[in-house]
């Protein structure tokens, strides 16, 4: 009994000794994960993975992305650098040192980001009021554009107090009003508006426009007919019938499938609805500029500048001057999608990104939000998945090209066509840009 105890003791220095040996070359002791970065990214990606018991030998540590070889770049007893891998697809990433191994957090493949390039594609930068082909167009500061039912381009033109269209076959016309400022309802050619902001699309076709500076909202008919829909050309607050109510600077307008207009009343810090009968109620907001979730009036909205409607019909904001993006069912419960809240440029996680001065907003057909985001000189995307980033822009200039490089001076609005492309109301540059996907 005393002779197979000191051989057991022996037997066990030999394995003690042994495996401290081992561990100096981390073959036997396991090593361990704290953490990777990044979570997640695209194929060829570096990623380090923080832990223990690493080898300093890069070529003794195997590491696999849902059980793919991933390359090791670089190697230390607490840290490796990885490529994710080509062929990978997500899940655990797993580290092997001899014949030890430990399986850590997931790696989330991402689709790789999209490609745009930018043109011109009505104006040159030059200020002007001149119809026609596209060639030829001149346009002075367009504020709105949207895309009504047969592909043609509506443009809000806020500089020269005219409404409009560019045909698909690239002739533009106008719809209503003329170089000087006025108020004046009635046919194409004796209609008058004063600084006209942006415009909407009915169902009929009607073009519904937020007349700024008459404090008015406007009705183009498909046959050139303007009329007022509400609003007695007073800034100020009122709710109540369409000869009462009253908005001070509406900017911007949507419409729903049932014929109901919101409106962002600017300086009232409010969304308002109109019915089809032209009774006006404030759907959020209680006229206080300041920031605040919330259903109704608890609601606060800082400048509201910009607004659309998604495929539930909530209503979807450019809060400006809170730099977010928010949301505003049709029981009037606001809620914020996107924006940390302090000017700036930020992409990533929407409760964290930054805007700066977020100006004209439109869904396209995937659900994804489109933001003309004025001072920062870009147009920016807020995913389904809760994402921002940035399709075009650097900084404020004027520069055609692949999205990566393109510049825009102020701009101010944004639609998407069917086919995925972006038009943008480049004010600063007098014209309208067209954004197109890189197949």
């Amino acid at each position: 009994m005393k002779q197979l105890s000191i051989l057991s003791l022996l037997l066990g220095f030999v394995w003690m000794s042994g495996c401290d040996k081992n561990n100096e070359t981390g073959s036997v002791t396991s090593p361990q994960i704290r953490y990777i970065w990044p979570e997640e990214g695209t194929a060829s990606t570096i990623v380090t993975i923080k832990g223990k018991n690493f080898s300093g030998v890069r070529t003794e540590n195997i590491v696999q992305f849902n059980g793919t070889d991933a390359v090791v770049i670089e190697a230390s007893a607490g840290e490796l650098q990885v490529v994710s891998p080509e062929a990978g697809t997500s899940g655990p990433v797993t580290v092997s040192v001899g014949n030890a191994s430990v399986t850590g957090p997931v790696f989330t493949y991402a689709a790789p980001p999209e490609e745009y390039t930018v043109k011109a594609y009505a104006g040159n930068g030059t200020a002007g009021s001149v119809d026609g082909a596209l060639a030829d167009i001149r346009l002075r500061s367009p504020e709105g554009v949207v895309i009504d039912a047969a592909g043609n381009l509506i443009i809000t033109d806020r500089g020269n107090n005219r409404i409009r269209k560019i045909t698909p076959a690239g002739i533009m016309s106008t719809v209503a009003g003329a170089d000087a400022a006025g108020f004046a309802d009635g046919p194409s050619g004796t209609a008058r508006f004063r600084l006209p902001w942006r415009s909407a699309v009915d169902a009929a076709g009607n073009i519904i426009v937020a007349d700024r500076d008459n404090h008015r909202i406007r009705k183009i008919t498909p046959d050139g007919v303007v009329s007022t829909i509400a609003g007695t050309g007073t800034a100020g607050f009122v709710d109540g019938d369409k000869n009462t109510a009253q908005f001070n600077q509406p900017l911007d307008v949507a419409v729903d499938a049932t014929g109901n207009i919101y409106v962002a009343d600017n300086l009232n810090h409010r969304i308002r609805k109109i019915d089809p009968d032209g009774n006006v109620t404030t759907l959020a907001g209680d006229g206080t500029a300041a920031y605040a979730d919330g259903t109704g009036a608890a609601a606060k909205l800082r400048n509201p500048s910009g607004i659309t409607l998604d495929a539930e019909g909530n209503v979807l904001v450019a809060d400006r001057l809170n730099h977010r993006i928010r949301k505003i069912t049709p029981q009037g419960v606001v809620t914020t999608l996107a924006g940390e809240g302090i000017s700036g440029f930020r992409d990533g996680d929407a409760s964290l990104a930054r805007f700066a001065d977020p100006y004209g907003i439109a869904v396209d057909k995937n659900g994804n939000i489109i933001i003309a985001d004025l001072n920062n000189a870009k147009i920016r995307k807020l995913s389904t998945d809760a994402k921002v980033s940035t399709i075009a822009g650097t900084n404020a200039g004027f520069t055609d090209g692949a999205g990566v490089i393109a510049q825009f001076r102020s701009p101010v609005d944004v639609c998407v066509d069917a086919n995925g492309n972006i038009f943008v109301a480049d004010l600063g540059n007098h014209c309208i840009r067209k954004i197109s996907p890189i197949e």
